[in-house]
């Protein structure tokens, strides 16, 4: 399997949100984001979210592995799954899970042990390991 020292995004803020918990749980390195030439203003005050288009977010490996071995969707448009802070509670005991989940609350995206400490209950959106 090659070694990529990167992969590009679509930047949207649901993107963004996951970058930060992957860059926070140490899963990826960073991103840079690309803002189009031919701007007005350079100051990131005066930019909107629409100008930044696409990115590159930087991979992060361990002793030649990759901290990132997968994500998996489990929440779809045909099959939304929602967990209370009780459901994700029981679901980490009884299955002693060795990924992160992410769900989407009305607090933004937050990993499961962020969910249970906010006491914010959501939709699964997908499993890091």
């Amino acid at each position: 399997m090659a070694k990529l020292n990167s992969v590009s995004f679509v930047h949207t803020s649901r993107n963004i949100a996951l970058l930060r918990i992957l860059r926070e749980e140490g899963f990826i390195s960073g991103w840079s984001e690309t803002i189009p030439s031919g701007l007005k203003s350079r100051n990131m005050k005066d930019l909107e979210i629409s100008n930044f288009n696409k990115g590159q977010v930087f991979l992060k490996y361990t002793n030649g592995r990759s901290a990132l071995v997968s994500i998996e969707t489990i929440s779809k448009q045909s099959r939304r799954v929602f967990m209370s802070v009780v459901d994700i509670e029981a679901f980490l005991r009884k299955e002693g899970f060795g990924r992160i989940l992410i769900l989407s609350t009305n607090k933004g995206l937050l990993t499961h042990a962020q969910a249970i400490h906010q006491k914010v209950g959501g939709e699964v959106v997908c499993a890091i390991k």
